[in-house]
Order: structure tokens, then sequence, then C-alpha cells
């Protein structure tokens, strides 16, 4: 048989698979983070002449630059990417998939908070009725992380309950992000402002 070229053409059935970027539900949650860290260094900044960022909750809100209003407008953004993405991606493969690939009893396989995010991140996204509707959001990654991510609870595999915990404490810290989004304000780039100005 002639020698084959190393140069040659593999077959059909034996090129490589193309490389995807494949965003699974917990790095769109890291994403997230990125969000509530820039809520927290946007507070930080416009704090820093205050003294100190102490009580950041209970402290009455600083008036919004145009600088600070646009790293809010970006750091909302990175934050609805998981709501939005999640949300939708994740109820496709709930409603239009008959079979899961997790284990009964799995965390991605709860509906309920899901449709609920997804709901809350349109007005989210648009800046309309931010701080109700970010401390609702707040509520529900709570809930969700005692509800479907409580690792102490599962048996089996440990890798499983380590993949919860990153979940649990995903939730928790962009619930964290969200209080200090409705306590900052979402700055002038929202729906709430343009209404404010018409009246």
């Amino acid at each position: 048989a002639p020698a084959l070229s190393p140069h040659a053409a593999l077959p059909r059935s034996r090129a490589p698979a193309p490389c995807r970027l494949y965003i699974n539900e917990l790095m769109a949650k890291k994403f997230s983070l990125l969000g509530c860290v820039g809520v927290l260094i946007a507070i930080t900044l416009r704090d820093r002449n205050r003294g100190s960022t102490f009580g950041l909750l209970l402290e009455r809100a600083p008036e919004v630059t145009t600088r600070l209003s646009l790293a809010l407008l970006l750091a909302r953004m990175l934050i609805a990417v998981l709501f939005l993405y999640v949300g939708c991606s994740e109820l496709n493969r709930l409603i239009f998939q008959p079979f899961t690939p997790y284990l009964p009893g799995d965390g991605h396989d709860v509906v309920w908070p899901k449709a609920v995010q997804l709901l809350l991140s349109v007005p989210f996204t648009l800046g309309f009725r931010t701080t109700a509707v970010a401390r609702l959001l707040a509520l529900s990654l709570v809930l969700e992380a005692f509800y479907a991510w409580a690792w102490w609870r599962l048996e089996g595999p440990h890798r499983r309950a380590i993949h919860s915990r990153e979940h649990f404490a995903t939730n928790i810290a962009t619930a964290g992000g969200l209080l200090l989004l409705q306590k900052m304000g979402a700055g002038k780039y929202t729906v709430d402002e343009l209404m404010k100005k018409k009246d």
C-alpha cells in the first residue's frame, strides 16, 4: 500500500471536532461576580474621600457622577448575564429535552428560580424599578442557594458536593452585590432616571 503523506487530509469521520466555547451556569455566575466586584469598586472609589466604607448598606446613597454611572451600567450588564443566559438556556433544556444529564435532585433541574430570575432580569437590565428588582433578585438567589444548592445535605460523589458548594457561594456573593447596587442606585443610564426627567 502506498505510504500516506503526513500532510494528507484526514478522513471526514476522523477530523477533529471544532473547539467551541461552552458557557455553563456556573461560568455565567462568575461573570456576574465580576459585576458585583465592579459595584464594590465603584462605591469604594466614590466614598474614598469620605473616610471609611464601613456601613455601605446603612449610609445614605451618595451623588452619582457620569463616570460612576458608566461603571454601574457595566456592572449591571455583567450581573444580568447570569439571569438572561442561565434563564434562557436552562429553561430551554428543561422544557424541550426529555432527559436530564444530571442525577436526581440536582440543583440544575430546579425550575422556579430560573423562571423567576429570568422575568426579573428584564426590568433589571433596563434599570426599571431597580431598587425593588435588585432586592427581589437577591432574595431569589438566597432562596435558590439554600433550596437547590444545599451542599451539606448531598450524598454520593464528593465532587458533586464541591460543585454545589461553588453554586451556593456564588449565589450568596451575587446577592450581596445586588444589595450594594440597590443601595448605591443604578446610575443615570436607566429607565428610572429617564422617567424622572420626564416628570
